[in-house]
């Protein structure tokens, strides 16, 4: 008895065999109900995929120039229009998110959520002139909280945050597990031999990702004796000021000193590279005596050991998010926000002993003081 082929199944369905193909891929693009006609009538009559067919087919499928399918907003939450540029970080969410829409058939147009001339009202309105259904929101900093008066757009369109999980409103998102990435950067230390890791970081920036870095770290430390637990440096600083010069201010400069000689950590885990002065100033270099491991990783960091938080694919999860509610017509807050979280891959450098110099200086440990602890 000859094999049922897909014409079988159509005709037993009563679709077109194009149709029936789509449905046994459970597609988007059909109805829920459709589908499961579909794989009713494949089951009754016993028909089986051609794997060799289906691998032959998806290839073709995959090397074909897609079609324009839409266009996705990119909104920049931020007060700065130029960030997404200027940040090393945000370029890359904003490369992966353009690379991804442009393989899965979907164009990109920027939008400022802060410009004086544009209300949210009528950014709304832009959006549905412009027949855009989704919008991919990024460079939301602070507490989690999205620009406000934007309601209209958290509730008239599908919506995915970069970077972060956003609080109020909560929706979907697509992260880096900075969790999962600071225990990496610890397990990486020890390996190497360092006993004494520290984590430097300012309190904003752990409390923009829900203290994740923080928490990482503290629950790293639990495999550590006692003795070798370093208490982590935190500090404040004025947000009008640019990030170089609030982490740079005598106060913090004179509080990282005390930390530093009395707890006496042999590596530092950080997210700025600007702590490499800061022990400069001490007479201190990386790696002869200290080690250092950037927490976000990139190409500007030059001879670094770090973490690459993996941006690029952050921006193109956000879109796989994104593409995925608008097929299925989700639009609006979830009622169950969903968040994807994506791992850092360990990058070696100059700046922890046992890997090779990328250009870097050395350092130099700073002598206990008497009566230290």
């Amino acid at each position: 008895m000859p094999h049922p082929t897909i014409r079988d199944v159509a005709r037993e369905a009563g679709v077109a065999a194009a149709t029936a193909s789509l449905a046994l891929r459970n597609h988007p693009r059909l109805r829920r109900e459709t589908c499961a006609k579909v794989q009713e009538a494949a089951e009754r009559l016993g028909y089986k995929p051609n794997a060799v067919m289906s691998h032959l087919l998806s290839q073709l499928r995959a090397s074909r120039t897609p079609k324009y399918q839409a266009t996705l907003g990119l909104i920049n939450a931020s007060e700065n229009p130029g960030i997404l540029a200027e940040i090393p970080t945000f370029r890359e969410w904003v490369g992966g998110m353009r690379e991804r829409a442009t393989q899965l058939g979907y164009g990109v147009n920027d939008f400022w959520a802060n410009a004086q001339s544009v209300s949210p009202r009528r950014l709304a309105d832009i959006l549905r002139a412009q027949n855009i259904g989704g919008v991919i929101v990024a460079a939301c900093l602070g507490d989690g909280t999205l620009p406000v008066g934007f309601e209209q757009i958290w509730k008239g369109f599908a919506c995915v945050v970069l970077g972060l999980r956003s609080i109020q409103p909560s929706i979907h998102s697509a992260c880096n597990d900075q969790f999962a990435t600071v225990r990496q950067a610890f397990a990486e230390a020890l390996a190497l031999g360092y006993q004494r890791p520290g984590l430097l970081m300012c309190e904003e920036v752990d409390a923009q990702v829900g203290g994740r870095f923080s928490g990482g770290f503290l629950a790293a430390q639990n495999s550590l004796p006692v003795k070798q637990r370093v208490p982590p440096f935190y500090y404040r600083s004025p947000v009008n000021l640019p990030l170089s010069a609030r982490i740079g201010t005598a106060e913090v400069l004179r509080r990282f000193e005390q930390w530093f000689q009395r707890q006496q950590p042999d590596v530092i885990v950080c997210i700025h590279p600007e702590v490499q002065e800061w022990l400069a100033k001490l007479g201190v270099r990386a790696p002869r005596h200290i080690g250092l491991i950037h927490l976000d990783w990139n190409e500007e960091i030059e001879g670094w050991a770090g973490l690459r938080q993996n941006n690029h694919l952050i921006g193109a999860a956000g879109v796989d998010m994104l593409v995925g509610q608008l097929h299925r017509n989700e639009l609006g807050v979830p009622s169950f926000p969903k968040c994807i979280m994506v791992e850092s891959s360990w990058i070696p450098g100059g700046t922890l002993r046992g890997a090779k110099p990328a250009g870097q200086g050395r350092v130099t440990r700073v002598p206990r003081k008497s009566g230290s602890r």
